[in-house]
């Protein structure tokens, strides 16, 4: 871990679930030892102390998984006690199971300064969620909305996932006016990848990636009707709604993440804590990702071109220096060219369409900074 640097995010990983969707690869286990969900928390206590000094002006937290919420109440109040004196500036979020909140971890979150919760729905329709091997009902995920509106809670994000083989045009545009009808101000769409490794990618081998396509233009025009506009590839928000953790990171922020597989960035060096949760407590080193500067400048500046707004590029330039966009003109020509890119005299975006092909556009970056860094 650096040193020296001030952290403007933080994210903790917590890896516990009541059981993994068919669709998932990020880390996570199946583990109800009470004994070594303490051990966790003991783990994560002491990590926090250490970077202590370099957490004193947070801007945001938050809490992913896994499921946060599947922690026991005391587990879960004993997380938010540890978090809640770093006092985050603009916002804290917690990652929920609508299956395993209630009204009393509700009230809890609310009362020590959780201001914003994001929901894991994936689908209101039964036989898309036994294709995605997910249990959460949509009965549990409007009660949970509904539960988390009543408590007090403005900010509220549902996540949804279209492309699914099986799922029609009708059945994703009656699950996008499904969440609408809660009074959801924030809203991520994501298109089914079939990573490899997970257990859904050895039942189905390919997806219908036209039909993805009229589901994410269908998707928008449906939002946007509601008030909710695109800001990111996957996310839409009601203005001043957007999740502000993810867009400072998307932007260049510098964040500590804690617990295993979490991953950090200290604006040079990225490093991934170990996916393994018994290594993880023993304290086994993290994994770093030590690549030219030219390489990481393309990287960062391939995660804003994911916004719709892009970079500003006074923000830009505080962050690799005036010179930044002259080491890359040829390649942003070229994408300008090719209309996925487009620029104003303060800032360089993605065009409607560069947001459908924002990770070749990541690609060729880094390719291109690959080769002049050799």
């Amino acid at each position: 871990m650096s040193s020296l640097v001030e952290f403007d995010s933080l994210y903790v990983h917590v890896p516990f679930c009541k059981n993994i969707c068919d669709y998932c690869i990020l880390y996570s286990v199946v583990e109800n030892s009470r004994e070594v969900r303490k051990a966790y928390l003991d783990k994560l206590e002491s990590d926090l102390n250490q970077a202590s000094k370099q957490l004193n002006s947070l801007k945001t937290i938050f809490v992913g998984g896994g499921t946060p919420s599947a922690l026991s109440f005391e587990d879960l109040e004993r997380l938010i006690k540890l978090l809640q004196g770093l006092s985050p500036q603009d916002e804290f979020t917690i990652e929920c199971n609508p299956s395993s909140v209630d009204q009393a971890k509700l009230e809890m979150m609310y009362s020590k300064g959780v201001t914003r919760l994001s929901f894991g729905g994936q689908s209101t329709s039964r036989k898309t969620r036994k294709m995605l091997g997910r249990r959460t009902g949509d009965m549990e995920l409007f009660s949970a909305i509904d539960l988390a509106q009543k408590v007090g809670f403005t900010r509220i994000n549902v996540d949804l996932i279209y492309g699914v083989p099986g799922q029609t045009l009708a059945d994703w545009q009656f699950d996008v006016e499904q969440v609408l009808k809660r009074g959801i101000r924030h809203f991520s769409a994501y298109s089914l990848i079939l990573e490899e490794g997970s257990e859904l990618s050895k039942r189905i081998h390919e997806t219908d990636d036209d039909l993805a396509v009229e589901m994410y233009h269908l998707c928008e025009d449906l939002l946007k009707e509601a008030g909710l506009e695109r800001y990111e590839v996957s996310n839409y928000a009601v203005p001043g709604q957007e999740c502000r953790h993810n867009l400072d990171i998307w932007l260049g922020a510098r964040y500590l993440g804690l617990g295993p597989a979490a991953a950090s960035f200290d604006g040079v060096l990225r490093w991934t804590e170990k996916a393994d949760l018994k290594a993880w407590i023993k304290g086994e080193q993290a994994e770093y990702d030590q690549i030219p500067q030219k390489e990481r400048s393309a990287e960062v500046l391939a995660f804003g071109f994911r916004t719709k707004l892009g970079w500003k590029k006074e923000r830009l330039h505080s962050l690799y220096g005036i010179d930044v966009l002259i080491e890359y003109k040829e390649i942003l020509d070229t994408l300008m060219t090719q209309g996925l890119l487009e620029e104003t005299k303060s800032s360089i975006r993605a065009t409607q369409q560069g947001l459908l092909f924002a990770d070749e556009i990541a690609s060729v970056l880094v390719e291109y900074a690959q080769g002049i860094s050799e």
